[in-house]
């Protein structure tokens, strides 16, 4: 076969779908010498292996009317069996059969999360129009998505594969030695208020004062754009104590995974949750969770909450920290619930759905 990838919109591979895109082609390249990949990437500057049956073109797209241009790229690219969007779009027209990921439903679920007013969404309404009617096969990454999909989309439940994400133990693995220096509670979030971050703020804010007193809460990632949470900290008086990094490098984020007492997760809605398994992949006891997906992800290797109650996560949180046994317990388990997952058992089920699409 002759598949084509589209990641010609993912400048940044290290956050997010980008993360998952870079992870998936690496592997495929790894476990699939059999059929021929072309990627599309937006720079010539990419992280991938050179591999016999792979090749990397170069697609740009004007800035303006970039939906536009997304859809009429496919018919550029020559002939080929197989046409996987990583990330959730479709297509208007196709020259084979066409693969799309859709990681969750959120957009669905919280419409308010997307506005529709720029002129690249009306474009690519009037584009795409019934899109789901182009999709041959559909990805996504927890039996919880797959859930939501059926339930929301005009799918057919064999159209809808589930390939749980991987992790990379290159990276994420524990830390030799543990750094001296005052002991954290670590998050990583996104901006959008899904991630239920306040509610982390608060728990920390009520714990008993001579526990919070030993402890720091560092935030990183996109929440620490957000205007609200900083108001959250300074009404809590909290200021010296919580600490906003913003978003960190590879090597920076998994340092700050392998140093955590605890990481906390506390998110109303995830497709699959990759910091709770990048988390624990670095030997960090976590606290998440019980909604969507998450459960899926950590097992029984992780304190699940339920995240609309502040007082719950103040009592788990409190009983982590408060525990050199418990944190041992949760680390044993969370490196071993984190080599269930790998890369290349994704990219063998990708595969799979590949040839699924084509009639194989």
């Amino acid at each position: 076969m002759k598949i084509v990838i589209a990641a010609w919109h993912l400048k940044n591979f290290n956050v997010g779908i980008g993360r998952y895109a870079r992870e998936l082609i690496e592997a495929l390249g790894s476990v699939d010498q059999t059929n021929h990949y072309d990627i599309l990437l937006p720079q010539p500057e990419h992280p991938f292996t050179a591999r016999p049956n792979m090749r990397y073109r170069v697609v740009r797209f004007p800035l303006f009317r970039r939906r536009f241009w997304e859809q009429v790229a496919p018919l550029m690219v020559g002939p080929y069996d197989v046409l996987h969007f990583p990330y959730d779009s479709c297509v208007a027209w196709k020259r084979g059969k066409f693969v799309t990921t859709i990681h969750d439903v959120k957009p669905l679920l919280f419409p308010e999360l997307r506005p529709r007013t720029n002129l690249n969404s009306r474009i690519e309404d009037w584009l795409v129009g019934d899109r789901w009617q182009t999709i041959d096969q559909v990805i996504t990454v927890s039996e919880h998505s797959r859930r939501d999909l059926l339930a929301h989309v005009p799918l057919r439940p064999d159209q809808v594969s589930v390939t749980p994400l991987g992790l990379d133990a290159g990276r994420f693995r524990p830390a030799e030695h543990r750094h001296e220096g005052r002991p954290y509670v670590f998050c990583v979030a996104g901006s959008d208020p899904t991630k239920n971050v306040g509610v982390l703020v608060e728990a920390f804010a009520t714990l008993p004062a001579d526990l919070r007193n030993r402890f720091d809460l560092i935030l990183a990632g996109d929440v620490c754009k957000r205007e609200d949470i900083r108001a959250a900290i300074a009404r809590r008086g909290l200021g010296a104590q919580v600490k906003l990094v913003g978003l960190l490098s590879d090597a920076d984020l998994v340092t700050y995974y392998q140093q955590a007492t605890v990481f906390v997760f506390p998110s109303l809605y995830e497709g699959f949750g990759l910091p709770v398994l990048e988390a624990m992949g670095c030997g960090c006891p976590v606290i998440c969770s019980n909604a969507s997906s998450l459960p899926e992800v950590a097992g029984e290797a992780a304190v699940l909450v339920d995240p609309r109650r502040t007082d719950q996560l103040t009592q788990e949180l409190a009983r982590v920290l408060e525990s050199i046994e418990l944190q041992l317990s949760l680390r044993e388990r969370a490196l071993a619930r984190s080599k269930e997952f790998v890369w290349e058992r994704t990219a063998k089920q990708t595969v799979a759905v590949y040839e699924r699409a084509v009639g194989r």
